[in-house]
């Protein structure tokens, strides 16, 4: 059952934030091709097109990371807790039987 729940709530978001960086790579793509060069890059694109675009990146890679943040933090907590552990075992002046 925790197997599951780790699988739900933890890994399949992960792998959902896949989606929306390959979409923030897209308009990065589409950002550097009609954006990046000024009104010599593409002239028919309008400076509000340019600004959406901005700001659904900006969405985009909050979102990715919103997605992320269960996995990071199951990470650090069983990198701690590894830690804690193999530096418990070393303790000199326990007494063990």
């Amino acid at each position: 059952m925790i197997r599951l729940l780790r699988i739900l709530f933890i890994w399949l978001p992960a792998v959902l934030a896949l989606f929306p960086a390959y979409l923030a790579l897209r308009l990065q793509i589409d950002w550097q091709a009609n954006c990046a060069g000024g009104r010599d890059a593409n002239p028919g694109y309008h400076v509000a097109d340019c600004w959406d675009t901005e700001r659904a990146f900006i969405y985009v890679i909050v979102l990715s990371l919103l997605l992320l943040l269960p996995a990071i933090s199951f990470g650090l907590l069983r990198l701690l807790a590894r830690q804690k552990a193999r530096s418990g075992q070393d303790q000199p002046g326990q007494d063990q039987p």
